[in-house]
């Protein structure tokens, strides 16, 4: 049966129609036309938000499969569409499978509240400007944090915690969490996110005093705390309550109990029902910000968190004003939502391509490289060479976006890193496709086209199936798979809902990620290809690339023992950057564009590239706290 396509994928030559024509995937949902889409609903700001009818409650799920009844946590209170913000996020298609989780370890919590009901130590703002009104000071935001310091050699780190800040029940927020969460992850490693890491690089935390932690690390790790402490994207943690998690399994509590008052957190947001098609925040008066002086309240009262969407229903919720922002759009979704409702705005001035904010990710194509032939690097550009990086970006997104060749987006502060690289791209011209010598690769390696015109050796074909994470990448996977193909690659692509399970356990191919690049310099991005991470086929992997070498990891470790203004910084970066570009571990693709729509009817003082006070992505643990305490009534 031939799959559908979209009509997003008919933009542009002739030529990149048939190349499309023969792509194996999953059928790619269409956005509505304009004739198609319902009228805007008027606007009632003194009306209870209706659930919309595709997320009507039913049954909560605390795993796959697993029905629960819903959860509440307090009885709600009445609160009007206007003084109601409701998001769709990502995560899951169409309903929550965390409605009984709210531990941010465990695996199988969500972005769906947790990230802006915990609130970090430090913000990150790679987007800030000397312009943004609020807040001041820079790209590094202190919260629960006032300021850190490290000592000579980078190998203690020395936190002073901001006075006044509580937990919801009360109870003080204090030096104490700091050392109980960090030891909690330590000693539950590899079971909890995160406690790999801190079994690698804790030794000890001391608490001299209830506003001083002291981290000592294992060894020199000048990036600890940009990793760890500062929310930018989906890097770093919070800091939990001891009173509430000491003594409990860690391996298993869900932290959720109406009767006891949990989740208990710092921020201004209280969950007060959760289920499998919605989970709903009231705000906290009482919140230790607006107390203190340190921010105002939310102006919002209440937060609806609903699951991901497809495209389509996305433009109908953001057509009938019944959802104020969701997940991004496909670009060609975006023109039609345009014309039915010019309250929809995007980052860009003039919603202008590429409508979305440059994101601190890239997407990539990695592969399980302890796995033949992707163990072979020679192998590895030979497919890198079948690519057609600009044809992509020319069919998909007219143009308007840019290619990647870098294991890092080019983000400002990183712009001084890929000047330094200009030389080694010219050496390995990781742009530049050639199914020719792709061909002169793999026949030097005994491989021969059969006569369908696909590598094979032994019998075999080439083996090439690549995963696509759902509802990602489905605009441009299956012509970077149709490009495999004409090189001779038997490829494919599949979008199975446990692609992240069989990243973690090597059973793949190929896949597309994204990577998020730390926002000031580049050692973070490389760091995840670090030895210390690889594991054979079938073990748990904290990285899924599953590669290793030795001048790789001197040349990184020599990077995190010291300050990127030293020097020396910068040669280690380009000895571990020739290493990477020459064995291609992960291939760099595109440069990703958060093209997420704003709601203007209900709310304003939407992020925009005239006043990014946050980045984009409101399931970003960086970016929804900001957002939700700079969104303004209209």
């Amino acid at each position: 049966m031939p799959r559908k396509l979209s009509r997003r994928f008919f933009v542009g030559t002739t030529a990149a129609a048939t190349l499309l024509a023969a792509c194996q995937a999953q059928e790619v949902p269409v956005p509505p036309k304009p004739s198609e889409a319902p009228k805007p609903a008027a606007a009632s700001p003194t009306q209870a938000p209706a659930v919309p009818a595709a997320t009507k409650p039913s049954e909560p799920v605390a795993k796959p499969g697993e029905a629960t009844k819903p959860v509440a946590t307090a009885a709600t209170t009445t609160a009007a569409r206007n003084e109601t913000l409701i998001m769709s996020v990502s995560d899951t298609f169409n309903q929550f499978q965390d409605a009984t989780l709210f531990n941010p370890f465990l695996r199988g919590q969500q972005r769906t509240g947790w990230h802006f009901a915990f609130e970090p130590l430090f913000f990150y703002n790679p987007y800030w400007t000397k312009d943004v009104p609020w807040p001041k000071g820079g790209p590094e935001i202190p919260w629960q944090a006032e300021s850190y310091a490290y000592n000579a050699d980078n190998t203690e780190l020395t936190l002073k915690l901001r006075p006044g800040v509580t937990w919801s029940d009360g109870q003080p927020f204090s030096s104490k969490d700091v050392a109980f969460t960090l030891s909690m992850l330590r000693e539950n490693a590899p079971d909890l996110l995160f406690s790999f890491d801190m079994k690698t690089w804790v030794k000890d935390v001391q608490t001299p005093d209830p506003q001083t932690a002291r981290v000592v690390l294992t060894a020199p790790n000048a990036q600890f705390v940009k990793l760890y402490f500062q929310w930018y994207l989906d890097l770093g943690f919070p800091i939990v309550p001891e009173h509430v998690f000491k003594g409990q399994d860690y391996k298993t509590f869900a932290n959720l109990d109406p009767a006891k008052g949990w989740p208990v957190t710092t921020g201004p947001w209280k969950l007060v029902s959760a289920s499998a098609d919605q989970k709903i925040y009231e705000r906290r008066d009482d919140w230790w910000g607006a107390k203190t002086g340190f921010q105002r309240l939310p102006r919002m009262k209440r937060v609806v968190v609903l699951p991901r969407f497809e495209d389509a229903k996305k433009i109908q919720l953001l057509i009938g004003n019944e959802v104020d922002t969701t997940h991004v759009l496909f670009d060609t979704a975006i023109p039609p939502l345009l014309q039915r409702n010019p309250k929809v705005a995007f980052w860009t001035e003039g919603n202008k391509p590429p409508y979305g904010v440059a994101s601190g990710a890239i997407i990539t194509m990695g592969f399980n490289c302890a796995k033949a032939p992707f163990d072979d690097p020679e192998v590895r550009w030979a497919i890198n060479y079948a690519l057609d990086r600009k044809q992509v970006n020319d069919v998909v997104y007219k143009g308007s976006q840019e290619v990647s060749t870098l294991p890092f987006a080019l983000l400002p502060t990183l712009m001084p890193y890929a000047e330094a690289a200009q030389d080694l791209l010219k050496k390995y011209p990781v742009d530049a496709p050639n199914p020719a010598r792709t061909a002169q690769i793999l026949e030097a390696k005994g491989w021969k086209k059969d006569t369908e015109g696909f590598w094979a050796k032994g019998g075999q074909r080439f083996p090439m199936t690549v995963l696509l994470p759902p509802g990602f990448f489905q605009d441009i996977g299956p012509i970077f798979t149709q490009q495999l193909r004409r090189a001779g690659f038997d490829a494919s692509f599949k979008s199975p809902t446990n692609i992240n399970d069989l990243m973690q356990q090597g059973d793949v191919d190929a896949y597309f990620r994204f990577d998020i690049s730390v926002y000031s310099d580049p050692w973070a991005s490389l760091d995840q290809y670090h030895s210390r991470y690889f594991k054979e086929t079938g073990q748990p992997a904290p990285q899924p690339f599953r590669w290793r070498n030795a001048d790789f990891d001197k040349a990184v470790e020599a990077m995190g023992r010291i300050q990127p203004t030293d020097p020396k910084f910068m040669q280690s970066y380009l000895q571990a950057l020739e290493v990477f570009l020459k064995e291609l571990p992960n291939l760099p693709l595109m440069r990703w564009y958060l093209d997420m729509p704003f709601n203007t009817t209900y709310w304003k003082n939407w992020p925009n590239e005239k006043n990014p006070y946050a980045g984009g992505g409101d399931w970003h643990r960086g970016a929804a706290g900001l957002l939700l305490h700079g969104v303004e009534p209209a």
